[in-house]
């Protein structure tokens, strides 16, 4: 089939023509995903919603060869999408309950189609709404243990490992997270696209971070480890947009970033997507001082629970499924858990400080209507980005983690009731 480039219209005759999921005669609809309040940014990819008459509906990606954001002259190879369709399927032999269903995959079309998870919502947009998912802990503990241990060298024979490795080695899409989360240096700088004006109290923020050289140092020592690692397969994108969730359930979507790296990268990636709710729940008005300061807890209640329930079902499938030349060595087993926290630790700061460090939209603080709010959102989670990357050998658990961001909190605000006469918030 030669290739086509799919508009709106173009899926409707695609689905119709290729594929037997909707009755030939059924009137179907599309919408392209990514203009809607509650989308998700819409990046990378094109992304369709297409249903019919009975509600039926199913999700359409096609990566074509360029970033969407910028595009034709943004070019990006199209393998993205094909390393995303097989990623789904090998997770889904993992941990099929976190997975969208596949229907159809189309290599030559650069595209796939799969079960439309539009019954959830995008995480990230629910927790701006001060929304709870008691679940989600154990849940997205469980989805992150089982996809690294068993995509590990400690589960795999040596040259499955190797091969998995060989398959998804993906260098142009892991080239952009090895920069945007280490370096200044964007990947897009070289892209035709609108300047960005940004904030000049937050630019001024932004250059006093990274002219601080200590932290550059260690950025390239996490870095290091992200590039050299090569513990088991990770998601490399995992952030709370990229996870759709209701009181009961959860999925996992958008992997096309995937390579064999290190298993603390993805907890620490989507860890900083949890700080963001922490510290924005300070400025929000919904509610009183009261629901407010326990929404904290809870949010911070999720990164604990989170780590802590990965270490649990990690041990499980060491235990149980660990081959023997590892099984009865739990010392090595304690040990790769402890550099785990550590690393998980750095990441966070990286994910905060590639966000927050750059110019570029974030939904959690975007959504915050006062000027001065957003400001302080954004100088809060610098401080604690510095403090957990800098501080990082320090740490031994997920309660030295915790302590170490409500004890920036408290000074922070501490420091700022000295200057403008604020009533210190209580401990969160």
């Amino acid at each position: 089939m030669a290739y086509r480039d799919l508009t709106p219209k173009k899926v409707i005759e695609y689905i119709k023509a290729y594929t037997d999921i909707f009755p030939g005669d059924t009137t179907l609809e599309v919408y392209e995903i990514g203009g809607g309040e509650d989308d998700g940014d819409g990046f990378v990819n094109h992304v369709y919603r297409v249903w019919d008459e009975t509600g039926k509906s199913v999700i359409l990606k096609q990566a074509k060869p360029y970033l969407k954001v910028f595009g034709e002259t943004a070019l990006l190879t199209t393998m993205r999408n094909q390393i995303e369709s097989e990623i789904i399927k090998l997770r889904t032999a993992i941990t099929p309950e976190y997975l969208p269903e596949m229907y159809h995959i189309d290599p030559a079309n650069n595209l796939f189609i799969y079960e439309d998870c539009g019954r959830l919502k995008i995480m990230r947009f629910e927790l701006t709404k001060g929304k709870s998912f008691p679940k989600f802990p154990s849940q997205i503990g469980e989805f992150l243990a089982k996809s690294n241990f068993y995509t590990s060298e400690i589960y795999l024979d040596q040259v499955a490992h190797k091969a998995l490795e060989a398959k998804f080695m993906n260098p142009e899409m892991r080239v952009i997270m090895e920069t945007i989360l280490f370096l200044r240096e964007s990947f897009i700088e070289d892209l035709p696209h609108e300047p960005v004006v940004g904030d000049p109290n937050h630019i001024a923020m932004s250059d006093l971070l990274w002219d601080k050289r200590e932290l550059r140092v260690e950025l390239l020592k996490l870095r290091g480890i992200f590039m050299k690692k090569s513990e088991c397969i990770v998601h490399g994108d995992l952030h709370t947009s990229n996870i759709m969730i209701d009181e009961n359930e959860m999925k996992i979507i958008d992997m096309e970033y995937p390579f064999m790296g290190p298993t603390s990268s993805d907890t620490g990636y989507l860890a900083g997507n949890l700080i963001y709710e922490y510290i924005a729940w300070y400025h929000h008005p919904e509610g009183t001082k009261a629901s407010r300061k326990t929404y904290r807890k809870e949010i911070l209640g999720y990164l604990r629970d989170m780590i802590n329930e990965y270490q649990r079902i990690y041990c499980e499938c060491w235990d149980r499924d660990a081959k023997p030349m590892y099984r009865e060595y739990t010392e090595y087993r304690d040990y790769l858990l402890k550099n785990y926290i550590k690393e998980v630790c750095g990441f966070t700061g990286c994910q905060i400080v590639s966000r927050v460090g750059s110019i570029v939209p974030l939904p959690d603080f975007d959504v915050l209507q006062n000027p001065a709010s957003r400001n302080c959102a954004r100088r809060l989670s610098l401080l604690i980005a510095d403090a957990l990357i800098m501080k990082r050998d320090e740490i031994e658990s997920v309660e030295d983690i915790i302590a170490l961001i409500e004890k920036i909190t408290y000074r922070y605000f501490g420091v700022m009731k000295e200057l403008h006469g604020r009533e210190l918030p209580s401990r969160a």
